[in-house]
């Protein structure tokens, strides 16, 4: 099932799997193994769920298990593509729009 999930999570990202794993430096050796059932180490899969802007939870389980809507997952993901230097003036500008919307 992890596999699987993980075809259509690249063909949805418009990449293929071995592309995926080229792109984040990892063997694609390991795909035979995934495709009979085993899992990737946890160091793999915090790649791969950051790499397809999902979590964990939903590569292993295929389902999300947090609080978090669909609008929040989102902003996550819309969030880490920025770089370094942005997020702190987007923080900083997001937690400026809640504490005068608050008020």
């Amino acid at each position: 099932m992890f596999y699987e999930r993980l075809q259509i999570l690249c063909k949805e990202h418009h990449t293929s799997v071995s592309t995926m794993l080229q792109d984040l430096g990892l063997s694609t050796g390991c795909t035979g193994n995934w495709k009979r059932g085993q899992l990737p180490k946890g160091d793999v899969l915090v790649k791969i769920a950051d790499y397809l802007g999902t979590s964990i939870d939903y590569i292993v389980f295929g389902e999300y298990r947090d609080d978090l809507s669909q609008e929040e997952r989102t902003i996550i993901s819309l969030f880490r593509t920025l770089p370094e230097r942005k997020k702190y003036k987007v923080f900083c500008d997001f937690e400026l729009l809640i504490k005068n919307e608050l008020n």
